[in-house]
């Protein structure tokens, strides 16, 4: 049993080490403002675009340095807890028990030790999905506009992209645990926008909205039970149903949309 316990704990330990520190990542420098003063129109919205899509980038670069330190920590986090149950199952191996009662306790460390080693690799395992749902997060963000960040719309985009990860729970709102509506009224709360708790009463918040004028933060409505957040592109962002994580999905043809006033 002690040469089995100590192979299951020491493959445990080892999916948390042999990682290389990474670098601090280079975050994209704020520039100085550039002086338009008498210039053509043309030129002064070109250059007002390009600062604006630097300062996303940079906003982007703060972000992604955040994630991945966090990760580092976790992975460090993992090492030290799994190489503590590794070494308790080693100095346990020095020892014989002489009696029947020292035999069961020494059965009962072994099997707290593989429970508590199977916890901590679940729990990296948790904390890995989430981190990896900031970056697809953080990517979509990257890659397609969303509104201008000072927006209510926006505000409530970014805090509903921010809980990817996050589980479904029936009745919960917030911050780690969602069901479908309390996804979006604690979404548009970190905006300073009051929605009604459930989706029966979101589905009157607002005001109505063709599916061709769509726009991200726009309530989405599958059908009466149900509501997603929409974030461009056709894509919604939700806390589907039970069993399932906060995520993105591609936005239905036959919903109905709300624009919350």
């Amino acid at each position: 049993m002690t040469a089995l316990e100590l192979d299951v704990l020491g493959r445990a330990h080892a999916l948390f080490t042999g990682h290389r520190e990474m670098p601090p990542l280079e975050t994209t420098s704020v520039l100085p403002p550039v002086r338009t003063e008498g210039l053509p129109t043309a030129y002064r919205q070109a250059a007002s675009r390009h600062g604006e899509e630097l300062g996303a980038a940079r906003r982007v670069d703060v972000e992604l340095s955040a994630i991945l330190a966090r990760a580092q920590r976790d992975q460090h986090e993992a090492q030290q807890q799994t190489r503590a149950v590794l070494d308790a199952a080693h100095a346990d191996a020095e020892s014989t028990p002489d009696n029947p009662v020292a035999q069961r306790e020494l059965m009962r460390r072994r099997a707290a030790r593989l429970r508590a080693q199977h916890a901590h690799v679940l729990a990296a395992r948790r904390r890995a999905r989430r981190r990896a749902a900031l970056l697809r997060a953080l990517r979509y963000r990257r890659r397609h506009r969303i509104p201008a960040p000072n927006s209510r719309a926006a505000l409530a985009v970014r805090a509903a992209l921010s809980r990817l990860g996050c589980p479904y729970v029936w009745g919960a709102t917030g911050p780690g645990r969602f069901d479908c509506s309390g996804l979006v009224q604690w979404a548009y709360a970190q905006a300073g926008v009051h929605l009604d708790r459930t989706t029966y009463d979101q589905i009157n918040d607002g005001v109505p909205v063709a599916r061709s004028a769509v726009q991200p933060g726009d309530l989405v409505f599958p059908h009466a039970g149900h509501v997603q957040m929409a974030i461009g592109n056709g894509m919604v962002v939700e806390a589907p149903h039970a069993g399932a994580n906060v995520q993105i999905s591609r936005m239905g043809s036959n919903v109905a949309i709300r624009r919350p006033a």
